[in-house]
């Protein structure tokens, strides 16, 4: 397939496309993204790069959380989510959802998806049993609430008998800084900034590592669009691999992606030094096949989420397929 963009001119060339792009049975394509989390594929998002080279249009759809994305794919309104996180990707194929992941989108610390204690409790993890007890905000079944679990665990605290409320990133940052909440989990550059006017970080980055925190997100898609347009699903991806390389060469257009990502150019530009985009070289060594870092993690967060009532599946290497990615 012929490249999509020309990285070194730094001009934009339409792809050429293959008949079987052209006559797909899908007149648009709709994909899932989020708020306050900037990526270099949103250069090609804003600047309609994906329409044109998938020859329809591509409608985006903004989610607060990736079990919000799951639930759209579950319901047919949704045909790809772009950098939904490993936890509500696991609870969802848990229940049995039909999707599947086809590529990383990103990986980053501890510093993008956080726990932050309110100064007001006068908690810090010296004394994080006292969050025993207490009201926490976590948005359920995502990351954050993956980073929680983690985190309160390897202090030693209970996470059931904390009082964990259910609240999107920009709600459990608003309740942490008027004081309703002990902590809050939380993903999202804004949410970040502003709970940390209020609170400090429950654990550094250096213990989130001793503790086994890991964290990527990744590109899932229904199994259905898969199956009825894999050269458009091939197309996404490698447009979305592009852009990568772009950034990688210094060459992205960050006001463009910042203004996209309803985040500053300085935030954007910091958030987006700490993430990491591996290409599809390393990602077929390192990240797929049943050993590789996707199934290890999904077998990590699917005993960690599974319940008697959705179990962890036994192979998770089903729900992984890394042939659309460029070869």
């Amino acid at each position: 397939m012929k490249k999509i963009i020309s990285l070194f001119l730094g001009s934009i060339v339409a792809l050429a496309f293959s008949a079987s792009v052209a006559f797909s049975a899908a007149n648009e394509v709709r994909a899932a993204y989020f708020p306050e989390w900037a990526t270099p594929n949103q250069e090609a998002k804003v600047k309609k790069v994906y329409d044109d080279a998938l020859g329809v249009p591509v409608k985006w759809v903004l989610f607060g959380t990736g079990v919000e994305m799951s639930e759209a794919m579950l319901s047919g309104s949704i045909d790809i989510s772009f950098s939904q996180g490993m936890a509500p990707f696991v609870n969802a194929v848990n229940s049995k959802n039909p999707i599947k992941i086809v590529d990383v989108a990103v990986t980053y610390g501890i510093g993008n998806t956080q726990c932050i204690v309110g100064n007001a409790s006068g908690i810090t993890k010296d004394n994080a049993i006292d969050l025993e007890g207490k009201k926490v905000a976590v948005p359920l079944g995502t990351m954050a609430d993956y980073v929680f679990r983690m985190s309160v665990r390897a202090l030693g605290v209970d996470d059931n008998k904390i009082d964990v409320v259910d609240q999107q990133p920009p709600d459990g940052s608003t309740n942490l800084v008027d004081g309703n909440v002990a902590m809050a989990c939380l993903f999202g550059k804004n949410s970040i900034k502003q709970a940390l006017t209020a609170g400090s970080s429950l654990v550094t980055p250096d213990e989130a590592k001793a503790a086994g925190i890991t964290m990527f997100d990744i590109v899932s898609v229904t199994n259905k669009f898969a199956k009825e347009n894999p050269e458009m699903l091939r197309t996404f991806v490698e447009v979305t691999h592009e852009y990568n390389d772009k950034y990688k060469a210094g060459k992205s257009d960050m006001a463009v992606i910042a203004k996209d990502a309803t985040t500053s150019l300085a935030d954007t530009t910091d958030q987006m030094d700490k993430f990491g985009f591996p290409n599809p070289a390393e990602i077929t060594k390192d990240w797929c096949g049943e050993n590789g870092k996707i199934v290890t993690s999904l077998k990590l967060m699917g005993n960690l989420f599974g319940s008697d009532e959705n179990p962890a599946l036994k192979d998770y290497s089903k729900v992984v397929d890394c042939s659309f990615l460029p070869q």
